[in-house]
C-alpha cells in the first residue's frame, strides 16, 4: 500500500513540475572557434546580450571544461552550452537546444556567426 502512495504522489507532483526540455530531448549543434576558450565564452556572452538572452555559468565538469545555459529575458532555459580548448587556441562549442524551437535555433546560429566573424 505504501508503494502505490508513494507511487500516486510522484505521479501528482511529476504533473506539477516543468520538465526542462533542453535536458530532455535537445538538438546538438557544434561550433569550433579560432581563440582561447575565454574569448569564445565572452563574445558569446555579448552575442547573447545582442539578442535579449542571458548567458549564465553553470559548475564546470570535473575535467575543469566549462558549462553554461542559456536563457531568454522571461527567464526561460532554452539551451546548454559546453567548451573545451582544443589545438593551440582552438575551442569547440556543443549547443544542447530545445527540439523545434526555430527562435532557439536562429539565436544560436546568430551568435555563432557573430563571435566567427568576430574572432576570425
Amino acid at each position: 500500500m505504501k508503494k502505490v502512495s508513494i507511487l500516486a504522489l510522484l505521479f501528482i507532483l511529476t504533473g506539477c513540475v516543468d520538465l526542462d526540455q533542453v535536458i530532455l530531448h535537445p538538438e546538438l549543434k557544434t561550433a569550433y572557434f579560432n581563440g582561447h576558450p575565454r574569448q569564445v565564452e565572452n563574445c558569446l556572452d555579448s552575442a547573447a546580450l545582442n539578442r535579449n538572452l542571458s548567458l549564465r555559468e553553470d559548475d564546470p565538469f570535473s575535467n575543469g571544461d566549462k558549462r553554461f545555459n542559456l536563457f531568454r529575458k522571461d527567464g526561460e532555459h532554452i539551451a546548454s552550452i559546453d567548451d573545451q580548448a582544443f589545438g593551440k587556441d582552438q575551442t569547440s562549442v556543443n549547443f544542447y537546444y530545445v527540439r523545434n524551437d526555430p527562435d532557439a535555433f536562429a539565436s544560436i546560429t546568430a551568435m555563432i556567426e557573430q563571435c566567427k566573424k568576430s574572432l576570425y
